[in-house]
């Protein structure tokens, strides 16, 4: 394909915009169908939500994420991951000839110089885009919780590597994003597990368990508000001004908002939230009873009891303990501590760290609301974070396209929210459609989740996930999460707590995600550029 880098070239690669713009949408499909079901893999696991209920509520709260706080890790994954600047070519117009002719640089010499983004980029972006959208798509319809964030750096680097070699490669910020892909996984897993610690603590542990949670319940609020709130109004959105508003203002609106917030819970539906957790327990005693039959009958009702009171970490049919297993052992664990009044204070509360605690079935159900909070609170981190990975790259694409320049400051644009929306109702429509096969994955193959244990794997991974949207570190919702199971099932029993083999799959998963889409996005840059343009 020949042409020449005069005023309204890029009209030429109408068709690659328009390319761009499918292919993002089937990206940001398989972060919907991949990414969008972690935050509501514990919700569903635990039996807090219905299937369809995760869905509506997901697609009010990714949307939101993307809208408000998405536009920080855009220029990230625009800018961040190699010089924009190696595509430039120079185009300066001969006067007496009316031509255009490439130069080395524009310089005083040349009085009608222009800086452009060449083809090759916006060819090149558009491999990106089909490398991690193919691989996402494959990953989901294995059930497999892979990184699109990996996927989305992995398929920017293949394709500068192919077109341009090393050069440019901002590889001290690759190498902090690859750093923070291991550590957002312990720091969600750490956060996690200290929340939960709280929960085990300040209210599995206290005499009446029960109303302990209904006074706890309050507290949370408040801190999960507060904490969500203060990540959009401090250096928030542009366009809606919020930017705007000091530390202090952002400080003083969201914890207003979360202790009004909680105060209503504890003074006005906290009689509400009592008959509704009684009647939760009441509708599940009954219908276990029901279920039961012949003289199993009662045998079947206490084991129900027992594995409610007890709520097991592990699933029996993935070969981890059951939940007599666990009783036992939390039984021989506390008469154990009991036993030893002679060892000091600090052997016997690192006993009662790592002993298991009885899970008091209506505490369970307090919980529920909590767990609903913490989903969403998750969700929208992912909005703020995930989005920005599928519509960067188109956002590069359609800045050369529109402006000449991907360089082009894009802070002030309109048109940007227009493509955090777009890239968060592609994902919506990926969750409808397949977000059932990794939530089951990340809800029950790999630990098996509680209310109590599912609010604090939510909030641990949320936490990380939107210090790291506010701070422009596209980190991996899918290692944040996974992580925070992990951790908290370790933390609730023991290593056998957890489903090590299913694990172990997902982790090779993550490992061979960026040479994989890094691959792929190479080879189809590659075959791009050379036969459209004859470049390389």
């Amino acid at each position: 394909m020949y042409f020449v880098y005069e005023p309204g070239w890029m009209g030429l690669f109408q068709w690659a915009i328009i390319a761009g713009f499918c292919i993002s949408f089937l990206l940001s499909f398989g972060m919907g169908a991949n990414d969008c079901a972690n935050a509501w893999g514990t919700s569903v696991g635990s039996g807090v939500l219905r299937l369809w209920q995760a869905y509506m509520l997901s697609s009010i709260f990714d949307t939101l994420g993307a809208a408000l706080l998405g536009y920080q890790v855009t220029e990230t994954i625009r800018k961040g991951i190699f010089e924009v600047g190696i595509y430039d070519v120079y185009s300066n117009q001969n006067a007496t000839y009316n031509t255009y002719d490439l130069v080395e640089n524009c310089t005083e010499a040349f009085v009608d110089c222009t800086t452009y983004t060449s083809a090759e980029f916006m060819l090149g972006e558009l491999g990106a885009l089909t490398g991690a959208a193919a691989w996402l798509i494959m990953a989901s319809v294995t059930k497999m919780p892979v990184s699109a964030t990996q996927s989305v750096v992995g398929s920017s680097i293949g394709f500068s590597l192919v077109l341009k070699g090393t050069a440019g490669i901002r590889w001290i910020k690759i190498v902090d994003i690859v750093v923070s892909w291991v550590a957002s996984p312990l720091l969600a897993g750490l956060c996690a597990s200290v929340f939960y610690l709280i929960i085990k603590f300040a209210v599995m542990r206290r005499p009446d368990p029960f109303e302990a949670a209904l006074k706890a319940v309050p507290v949370f609020v408040w801190f999960t508000l507060a904490v969500n709130l203060f990540s959009v109004f401090f250096e928030g959105s542009k366009y809606l001004h919020f930017d705007k508003i000091p530390w202090w203002g952002a400080l003083l609106i969201s914890n207003g908002i979360g202790l009004i917030v909680a105060l209503l819970i504890r003074f006005v539906f906290g009689d509400w939230m009592r008959r509704r957790a009684l009647r939760l327990y009441d509708e599940e005693i009954e219908k276990e009873k029901a279920n039961s039959s012949g003289a199993g009958i009662a045998s079947a009702a206490n084991y129900s009891k027992e594995k409610q009171a007890i709520s097991i970490i592990g699933i029996s049919n993935h070969g981890v303990k059951g939940s007599k297993d666990i009783d036992k052992e939390a039984n021989e664990v506390n008469d154990a501590y009991l036993k030893k009044k002679e060892e000091g204070n600090l052997t016997k509360f690192l006993r009662l760290i790592v002993a298991p605690v009885r899970e008091d079935p209506r505490a369970i159900k307090v919980f529920y609301f909590l767990q609903i909070l913490s989903a969403t609170f998750l969700s929208f981190s992912h909005g703020a974070n995930d989005t920005a990975n599928s519509v960067g790259p188109l956002v590069g694409m359609w800045l050369a396209f529109k402006t000449g320049s991907a360089s082009t400051d894009a802070s002030d644009r309109a048109d940007m929210q227009y493509f955090m929306l777009f890239g968060a109702a592609s994902m919506v429509i990926g969750l409808w459609c397949l977000g059932h096969r990794v939530i089951r994955t990340i809800g029950h193959e790999i630990t098996e989740v509680t209310a109590p244990s599912g609010f604090a794997v939510e909030l641990g991974a949320a936490f990380t996930v939107l210090v790291a949207s506010k701070i422009g570190i596209p980190v991996s919702t899918t290692h944040c999460a996974v992580g925070a199971v992990v951790f908290v099932g370790l933390t609730r029993s023991s290593m056998e707590g957890v489903s090590w083999s299913k694990f172990r799959s997902i982790v090779v998963a993550w490992v061979v995600t960026l040479p994989v889409s890094a691959a792929i996005s190479a080879l189809v840059a590659y075959l791009l550029v050379h036969f459209i343009l004859g470049t390389v």
